[in-house]
């Protein structure tokens, strides 16, 4: 039996590439699971971020590329996402996608 992970609600992740604010997806994968994920909401855009994965621009029938460069929680070894972007300074704040998890990491 596949497990849902609790969905981090206090923070949205930003797309990666846009930095427009992702929405929240739910994907049927079968009839007692869905895939929880978030997507950009840029019109053109395909980026998703999944708290298993990363950021990642799903293709149909391959295995999703993953950026080698991703931040991970150092306290629960997932993924982390942009939380924010310090445009002035040119910084990103990424957060753990943990519910409660104060870990941040920033990039510039």
């Amino acid at each position: 039996m596949l497990e849902s992970v609790a969905v981090r609600t206090d923070i949205l992740p930003l797309c990666d590439k846009h930095y427009r604010t992702m929405e929240f997806l739910l994907a049927p994968f079968n009839v007692n699971y869905s895939v929880e994920f978030f997507r950009c909401t840029d019109k053109f855009c395909q980026r998703c971020f999944s708290e298993s994965l990363g950021y990642a621009t799903p293709k149909r029938d391959q295995a999703p590329m993953i950026s080698s460069d991703q931040p991970r929680c150092e306290k629960h070894g997932r993924p982390m996402f942009i939380a924010s972007l310090d445009r002035q300074h040119n910084v990103l704040r990424y957060a753990c996608p943990e519910q409660g998890c104060q870990e941040t990491v920033r990039k510039g």
